[in-house]
């Protein structure tokens, strides 16, 4: 990708909105190493990344890493021969182990729901040896401990014996002399304690001179009594320093033994700041995770450009999406519109798109298909003209000279005012030659254009597609909607008369029209026209189609309902008929008196009840399926009837799914063209071609031929 197409289609902005998204120094440097590449996989795998990074926001989590000093220049630092970092810098090394291990923590209860996330910390070092060796020397306040070392403690110690001597002898000193108020303290020269002495005194007091007052009236004098002990104090400061300097170049020492885990953990730190900035991004601009093609297709569904839409909000504006599809035989696109419409946002987003997509970054559309581009090369703008000091036709012509040598197959193209610059006729006929020559690369090409001639050569050239910027007519304003398929009128005249020029000049333009060009514009008008009454009639559709689908939802609850209601007033029925006949039976049973007679009786009347039963029951199943059948004929289910199910995976004792019932039942057998249902405590027959398909096959121990699990049957009873 070339620095210029990232300056104009403004990839840093992009970038800037990522930077103010980010927690830490190092992440944001880790975006700005964002830098678009051609490696799918690579790419897959930041977006991986990024999914799981967003899916830990909508939980309500956040993760930052504010208290993380910046380990830059430290870790440089560290790897010199003999080097040694100061005590502060260690709080900094501080701040990076107690970041990792908390990321390590972090991720270790959450591995099984954020598997990429718990990777990444998961290979963060242990540095708990490291953590406590520096925590044992240096203080919260960046001093070195006591503990630090036992030489460093015992010199402390002398430290403070002597100053207490020195002092204890200074102050008697200064209560022998009878020392005068503001002259009855100890105090500090050249490292050595010293009392003052006004300077007509000096020569009461034997001793060093080490400065005096500003007005030169008082002396600092180290009396030699103490000069001695200030001598030793001094050393043991030099030797507390050279202590101090070897327990610096002792821990920097460890640190440098483990310098690789160490800038492992920061770049990984970094990486997931500038992923979960990604993903802060993709949920503020409702961002999408892009899709590679492999079919070279660009696919943007109200896709934005970030930049201008960051703009629009600051200034309490909505953007308006972009909808287009590339590819294929259709591989160029010639834009025309009025001015200020909105053209060079279309080519400005779909780059913007393709840059992102390519640097690892959430696309803001709705959805993004696109290609991995080699180049995007873009014509936008007379900024090169000026720097260079070229007409803007030679600086374009220039540029459009070295993109056709840039271009191949996999290359993005974007030319704004193509054939602008010189006679109409002639830049027309350039703009045509010119995109075909890109069309013969097989690029996908941007172009937008003010001349009818491009519109015209979009119309009837295989693999060219007009697009139109809209412009209210009614309002006399652009929309800024694409539309791809018809193309724009230019609308100059209409725009000169909202910006108020005279009534008389507008209409004296209107008459200086050709027919031509008026029959043109009242085509592209109608055009227009038929491409608005499309959209509403779609519009309407969906809307027709999405009540529709919600009736027949509310219709089909209502139905389920009503059968199971149905099926227990049948129950119940049927339960009253069984314990009247029961009843009856016993009944009959008593009123024999003889004893063998009586066994007689209730055997042939047991058999018979049990053939009465059956036939209830059939009645019952009849009745109803009698009822589903009715029901699912108001409804128009049958008319939907799926592929029948094969036969050799209707065995007894599967799960099936069968129309009319909201759960699967028990195929209990094969009956011809019909199948023996359970459903909870109803059997019942059902035509084969209601069963819509098998939930469950059947046990192996259920497995046998049908004649054969008949004759089971029938043996059982």
């Amino acid at each position: 990708m070339s620095r210029t197409a990232q300056d104009v289609l403004e990839f840093d902005g992009l970038r800037e909105l990522l930077r103010l998204r980010t927690t830490c120094a190092s992440g944001r440097r880790a975006v700005n190493a964002l830098e678009p590449g051609m490696e799918r996989a690579a790419l897959e795998s930041a977006f991986a990344l990024i999914r799981e990074a967003a899916q830990w926001l909508r939980a309500g989590r956040e993760l930052g890493f504010g208290a993380l000093a910046d380990p830059q220049g430290w870790l440089e630092r560290i790897e010199g021969l003999g080097a040694a970092l100061e005590p502060g810098e260690f709080l900094d090394v501080l701040s990076l182990l107690e970041t990792a291990g908390w990321l390590r923590q972090q991720f270790r209860e959450e591995a099984m729901n954020f598997r990429l996330l718990a990777a990444r910390a998961a290979a963060l070092g242990d540095f708990r040896d490291a953590h406590r060796a520096i925590r044992r020397c240096v203080l919260p306040n960046g001093e070195i401990s006591d503990a630090a070392s036992a030489t460093l403690g015992r010199i402390r110690v002398s430290i403070t014996e002597t100053r207490d001597t020195i002092q204890k002898s200074l102050k008697q000193i200064l209560r022998a002399r009878h020392a005068e108020a503001g002259e009855d303290y100890v105090t500090l020269r050249n490292d050595r304690f010293v009392i003052p002495v006004r300077a007509e005194h000096r020569r009461t007091i034997p001793g060093v001179v080490h400065g005096a007052s500003a007005t030169g009236q008082t002396i600092f004098l180290e009396p030699f009594e103490t000069v001695e002990a200030n001598n030793q104090l001094v050393q043991l400061a030099d030797d507390e320093a050279a202590e101090i300097a070897r327990i610096l170049r002792e821990l920097t020492g460890q640190l440098q033994i483990i310098h690789r885990p160490l800038r492992l953990a920061a770049e990984t730190i970094a990486e997931l700041d500038g992923v979960f900035a990604r993903a802060r991004f993709a949920r503020d601009f409702d961002a999408a995770m892009p899709e590679f093609s492999a079919t070279n297709e660009l696919r943007l569904q109200g896709a934005r450009h970030p930049g201008l839409e960051d703009k629009l909000r600051k200034e309490n504006r909505s953007i308006v999406p972009m909808t287009l599809t590339l590819g294929g035989e259709e591989r160029v696109l010639v834009i025309s519109g009025p001015n200020t419409g909105g053209k060079t946002v279309v080519l400005k987003t779909t780059g913007i798109a393709a840059l992102s997509a390519q640097s690892g970054i959430p696309v803001a559309a709705e959805r993004a298909v696109l290609p991995l581009f080699d180049r995007v090369l873009v014509d936008i703008g007379d900024e090169q003209s000026i720097a260079a000091d070229l007409s803007t036709f030679s600086a374009h012509m220039l540029n459009l000279k070295t993109m056709l040598q840039a271009a191949t197959p996999n290359s993005l193209v974007l030319v704004d005012e193509m054939g602008t610059g010189t006679a109409p006729e002639e830049g027309a006929a350039l703009a045509v030659a010119l995109l075909d020559e890109f069309r013969a690369k097989n690029c996908i090409v941007l172009a937008t254009t003010h001349h009818d001639r491009l519109k015209t050569y979009a119309s009837t050239t295989p693999g060219v597609v007009n697009a139109a910027v809209e412009f209210d007519e009614v309002n006399l304003r652009p929309t800024f909607r694409l539309m791809v398929g018809v193309p724009g009128g230019s609308s100059g005249i209409a725009i000169a008369k909202r910006l108020g020029i005279a009534t008389g000049i507008i209409e004296r333009a209107q008459s200086l029209l050709t027919p031509e060009s008026r029959e043109a514009a009242d085509l592209v008008a109608y055009l227009h026209r038929s491409r608005d009454e499309l959209d509403r009639l779609q519009r309407q559709m969906t809307s027709e189609r999405h009540a529709l689908d919600e009736e027949r939802k509310k219709l089909r609850t209502e139905w389920v309902e009503r059968q199971h209601k149905r099926i227990k007033e049948l129950e119940a029925q049927f339960a009253v008929m069984h314990k009247r006949f029961d009843e009856n039976v016993a009944r009959v049973v008593e009123a024999v008196k003889e004893r063998e007679l009586r066994a007689q009786v209730e055997k042939t009347t047991r058999r018979k009840m049990q053939d009465i039963r059956s036939e209830a029951r059939e009645e019952l199943h009849a009745a109803v399926v009698e009822t589903i059948s009715e029901s699912q004929a108001d409804l128009g289910i049958q008319a939907a009837s799926p592929d029948a199910v094969s036969a050799d995976r209707l065995q007894p004792g599967a799960k099936i799914r069968v129309r009319g019932f909201s759960k699967p039942v028990l195929l209990r057998r094969i009956d011809g063209s019909f199948a023996e249902i359970e459903a909870g405590p109803l059997r019942m027959k059902v035509a084969l071609d209601e069963i819509s398909g098998v939930e469950e096959a059947a046990p192996a121990l259920q497995s046998s031929s049908p004649a054969r699990r008949s004759a089971a049957m029938t043996k059982s009873t």
